[in-house]
């Protein structure tokens, strides 16, 4: 083996550990609590406009960036950026540290954004094993849900000594994958790559999106960014709900969903070692779509009825991303550039985030005919999914010569888009 070939292997089996370390959010079950005990409730709902405006405005050049500059860089650039973003956290006493913080914290994960599964497939494809793409992708996906579960168990349990105590440990979490990203190695030679500016290439690849290879996974990554989320924007006030009427102490509402999050990435966990095993084209579609369906059953679960029942199901929510992201991966990335796919990756999640801050925008409005307004929200967030599934349904799913499809006769054993994993990782995966 060569010189460049271990390093890039010894990227492969660091890739894991670094989205372990980076997503350990620790302050995930605490974070409001800790604003809200430092500012007033107006800052801290404004600390989260800072926020989600500066992933907006940050997504796409970051992946621009990483395009252009390399993918280590980037990722260093976004570890060293979480890791000022805690330590502000950490010791911060007023709005404007916490603002500052946030700032930061957006640059962080829009930098990451793109660029880690980027990292990834290029690292694989320098050796040549990119059809182990999808099982791999959703191997180390396994460690960010296992990262999320735990971080969220011990992050509730540190907050019982101070709440700021959640925002050092995550420091000395994100400082490990920076050292993590530094070991490893660039997988192909950058330089400046790209010739055409941002907005060029940004309006390039935006034509790309809706061309006719790609319209289909646009539309899925839109819908399911919305999907995906609402599940989650409801799931605490809801249990809240169960609480009431279960006649238990409501004062226990933040354990309990705490406790929620941690099973629910657990279950993740354990969804990701489906993705890398489906292969035939018509199959890919159908796991695609109903994954999306299981999002708006949940939705209408929890717009029809109050019930533990429905509080159980919303712990396999994440099974949903656990299958479908590494698939949508697996599908994109041997279709794009080395000088365009962190760019492209980052402008499909703008694209999500977008659509899902105008449902966010409308679902208060649509509420507001309700007498109850959550649950009014509630109802208009099932119609929300009901309209994106049958979208998805009526969107063709993009063929070419290479691929065989079901209806064309082919079994379904017959033909992969991709080869089957390692036999020794699929025993022990």
């Amino acid at each position: 083996m060569s010189e460049r070939e271990a390093a890039l292997t010894a990227n492969i089996t660091r890739y894991p550990w670094y989205l372990f370390f980076r997503d350990c959010y620790f302050w995930g079950p605490a974070f409001f609590l800790y604003f809200t005990s430092v500012l007033s409730l107006p800052e801290a709902l404004h600390l989260e406009a800072i926020y989600y405006v500066g992933v907006a405005v940050m997504e796409v050049p970051s992946g621009f960036v990483s395009d252009r500059y390399g993918r280590k860089r980037t990722l260093l650039l976004s570890s060293a950026c979480l890791s000022v973003a805690y330590l502000l956290f950490f010791t911060g006493h007023s709005f404007a540290q916490f603002a500052v913080a946030q700032l930061f914290l957006a640059v962080g994960f829009a930098a990451a954004s793109g660029t880690d599964t980027a990292f990834h497939y290029e690292s694989l494809k320098g050796l040549n094993r990119d059809a182990e793409y999808a099982f791999r992708e959703g191997r180390a996906l396994r460690f960010s849900f296992l990262a999320g579960g735990l971080s969220a168990l011990l992050g509730g349990v540190i907050a019982m000594g101070h709440l700021r105590w959640v925002y050092g440990v995550s420091l000395m979490a994100v400082t490990m994958s920076w050292g993590l990203v530094f070991s490893m190695t660039e997988p192909e030679a950058t330089g400046k790559l790209t010739t055409a500016p941002l907005g060029r290439q940004a309006y390039g690849l935006m034509g790309k999106a809706w061309g006719a290879r790609f319209r289909f996974f646009t539309l899925y990554t839109l819908s399911m960014t919305v999907l995906m989320h609402l599940p989650y924007e409801f799931y605490q006030p809801y249990l809240h709900g169960i609480a009431q009427r279960m006649g238990t102490e409501t004062s226990l509402t933040p354990i309990l969903a705490g406790t929620h999050l941690a099973l629910t990435m657990l279950v993740g966990a354990w969804f990701t070692r489906y993705a890398g095993r489906i292969h035939h084209r018509c199959v890919v579609r159908r796991t695609l779509l109903a994954c999306g369906l299981f999002q708006v059953v949940l939705m209408g679960a929890m717009a029809l009825v109050v019930h533990p029942v429905v509080a159980l199901m919303l712990v396999g929510r994440t099974a949903s991303r656990a299958v479908s992201t590494p698939l949508v991966n697996a599908e994109l990335s041997p279709l794009l550039e080395r000088h365009e796919r962190s760019t492209y990756l980052s402008l499909q999640s703008l694209l999500g985030r977008l659509s899902y801050g105008g449902v966010l925008l409308l679902l208060p409005v649509g509420g507001g005919f309700f007498i109850d307004g959550f649950h009014g929200a509630l109802i208009c967030a099932l119609g929300v999914a009901i309209f994106l599934f049958v979208v998805l349904c009526l969107t063709p799913f993009p063929q070419d010569k290479t691929h065989h499809c079901c209806r064309d006769g082919a079994s379904p054993k017959g033909h992969s888009h991709n080869e089957q994993p390692p036999a020794e990782e699929t025993v022990n995966s």
